[in-house]
């Protein structure tokens, strides 16, 4: 009995936290990240203010989950490109899956409700920027792995081409809170076609 229990203990604590996390995201969204206090998140979450506070300090806290999760997931996807045998390949393939997480409503709502307060707040600035500077390594191996047999690039155009691929899905999802003629399977057409010339051109 006490095994089991101390092995369920962190898979509800998990729980309980995903659950805060998926309030607060609701309450950012909605409120934005001042006007979304942690009481509204409590009554979203269906718990106490008391034990919100027993998982997160305070909202930066819990922007710094955010921010973890997704760079995981990043690091995750980087990672698998680099292991790919045809990297070009595996970035033109996946680009269908970036873009719907970009063209979500959802998540690009939150991420820029993350980047307004960035805008205000410095440690919730230091935050994204640190996460983004923790994957550049990854990022720039990922061009150099994708031109394998093509002349080497310099750090700086290598690291341009990143930024020009990154800036190609963020910039997609903006126009997806607005636009109501993307159609998706036409801008992914395009979109790999323009992934594939940035790497290897």
């Amino acid at each position: 009995m006490t095994s089991e229990k101390s092995c369920s203990e962190p898979c509800r604590a998990e729980t309980r936290r995903n659950q805060v996390l998926c309030a607060a995201a609701q309450c950012f969204r909605q409120s934005g990240f001042h006007g979304a206090s942690m009481a509204n998140i409590a009554r979203a979450a269906g718990m106490s203010v008391g034990h919100i506070y027993h998982y997160f300090e305070n909202k930066e806290a819990i922007i710094a989950a955010f921010v973890a999760a997704e760079q995981e997931k990043i690091r995750s996807l980087l990672e698998m490109l680099i292991a790919a045998e045809n990297t070009i390949d595996a970035m033109v393939e996946h680009a269908g899956s970036g873009l719907d997480d970009s063209l979500d409503g959802d998540n690009m709502a939150l991420h820029l409700e993350m980047l307004a307060e960035a805008r205000r707040n410095p440690r919730v600035a230091t935050l994204l920027s640190e996460s983004d500077r923790a994957l550049d390594a990854l990022g720039d191996e990922v061009i150099r792995k994708a031109r394998s047999g093509l002349p080497p690039l310099s750090p700086a155009e290598v690291r341009a081409r990143v930024e020009a691929i990154c800036a190609l899905f963020q910039g997609l999802g903006l126009r997806g809170l607005t636009s109501h003629r993307l159609e998706r399977d036409a801008v992914l057409a395009v979109l790999q076609r323009t992934i594939r010339q940035i790497v290897e051109s």
